[in-house]
């Protein structure tokens, strides 16, 4: 496709612009979002912050945790020292772990300086059998058992649940033991059983992975839809009028609203792509941080891989996708109405950088409100939006919450763009 040909003054855009000389097409805010996405994409950081860091880190950052909680990924230190040698048969127990989970697991007979051997050795966790332990067992009386671990190491704490969970299986034995022998049953020292039954809006049992996809989606995807494209957002005002290039814009034969629909349009592909990076990364990284989690509480589900439930997922996909684009529209209108006010670029990134951490705030309390404060946070900015998105996940036939926060984030989204069309049109953002 040939852009300029010779100087005959033709100008060939593509056949939906058609051959007009040096005028301009019918829509000249596609001219103005075009090259707005092109001066975005020749710029290398574009491709690292709106995909590859999203891709990368999300991930990282989500499952990181877990993982480190995971005792096959970094596996724990454990040290079993026997002061009674007829307990020999529990530390094998624990001896276990090393099959089991990867954990390495030492039995010796004297164990030295505990402290030493935990702040210095490289130890997470030291049990100590004291002595008489199988002969107070033997009587019907308690053996003692210590844990010996460093309460600020994520390691000693792995470590002591796993030995726990051993070690009560190992009473639980010995107390079906006692209790047959003067022949009565569990039940006689367990008078009271609990059942746990979950309570959801479509009456079906929510898998671990749908619990932590409905608590970090919404955050993580209102979060980066409406920040992922700000960098582009203040270049787009504060940095072409540091350039000097705004002027030359506005005085081409085009008004400033299709000047700034043009800007917004490219914005907001910037966004939704950053979003749509933003929410594979962060299902890749909810995938990976239940698996280690199930891992490292030994808890076992028949749908532990399933994020979203099936029926639920061509709402979900539609409601995040909406998600994004009202939030990359919603959060370009802030940035550019900061712009608007800002004589350079490093002062427009001061007052981006405040507001960013205002934009915050209500996505990182969406998944610790109290249930009793969802219907104000509908109706309020920014967090209407994370609403909207958790609605959707969690129940999606239920129409008026999704209405209302659908309705309020729209209203704010008029508001706001109306607000950033005024500031745009002033003549301070040409001259500052």
């Amino acid at each position: 496709m040939k852009l300029f040909k010779g100087s005959s003054g033709i100008v060939k855009l593509s056949r939906g612009f058609g051959r007009k000389g040096y005028s301009l097409p019918d829509k000249p805010w596609l001219v103005v979002a075009w090259k707005e996405l092109l001066e975005a994409l020749r710029d290398k950081r574009t491709m690292i912050n709106v995909v590859l860091l999203p891709m990368i880190i999300m991930p990282i950052v989500i499952a990181l945790p877990m993982m480190m909680l995971n005792p096959k990924t970094v596996p724990p230190k454990i040290l079993v020292v026997v002061e009674d040698k007829e307990a020999i048969d529990l530390a094998r127990s624990i001896k276990k772990l090393h099959n089991e989970s990867g954990a390495y697991v030492s039995i010796t007979a004297n164990g030295g300086n505990y402290a030493n051997l935990i702040l210095n050795r490289g130890i997470d966790l030291i049990v100590e059998i004291l002595p008489g332990f199988s002969r107070n067992i033997s009587l019907g009386k308690s053996g003692y058992i210590i844990y010996y671990y460093d309460p600020y190491g994520t390691r000693s704490s792995v470590a002591m649940s796993m030995v726990q969970e051993i070690i009560e299986k190992y009473s639980e034995r010995i107390l079906n033991e006692r209790l047959a022998a003067v022949n009565l049953s569990e039940r006689y020292i367990r008078p009271i059983d609990t059942i746990v039954k979950q309570i959801t809006s479509t009456g079906k049992v929510a898998t671990t992975s749908e619990v932590m996809t409905a608590m970090i989606l919404p955050m993580m995807v209102g979060l980066i839809a409406i920040t992922g494209a700000g960098t582009f957002a203040i270049d787009m005002i504060a940095g072409e009028r540091e350039r000097k290039t705004i002027e030359a814009l506005f005085t081409a034969p085009v008004s400033r609203g299709e000047i700034l629909l043009g800007k917004f349009s490219a914005l907001t592909i910037l966004s939704i792509v950053s979003g749509i990076s933003t929410l594979l990364s962060a299902l890749i990284g909810i995938g990976l941080a239940v698996t280690s989690l199930v891992e490292a509480t030994s808890v076992a589900h028949p749908q532990i891989s399933q994020l979203i439930e099936a029926s639920k997922l061509p709402y979900v996909t539609a409601g995040i996708l909406i998600t994004v684009a009202l939030g990359g529209l919603t959060g370009n209108a802030i940035m550019v109405i900061a712009a608007s006010f800002a004589k350079t670029f490093k002062e427009a990134q001061q007052y981006v950088g405040f507001l960013t951490f205002i934009l915050i705030l209500p996505m990182i309390a969406i998944p610790y409100a109290p249930q009793s404060i969802y219907s104000i946070l509908r109706i309020l900015p920014i967090s209407s939006l994370a609403m909207f998105a958790r609605d959707i996940i969690v129940n999606p036939g239920d129409i008026m919450p999704v209405t209302t926060s659908l309705a309020s984030s729209i209203i704010y989204l008029v508001a706001f763009l109306w607000l950033s069309s005024k500031m745009f049109g002033r003549e301070s953002v040409i001259y500052g």
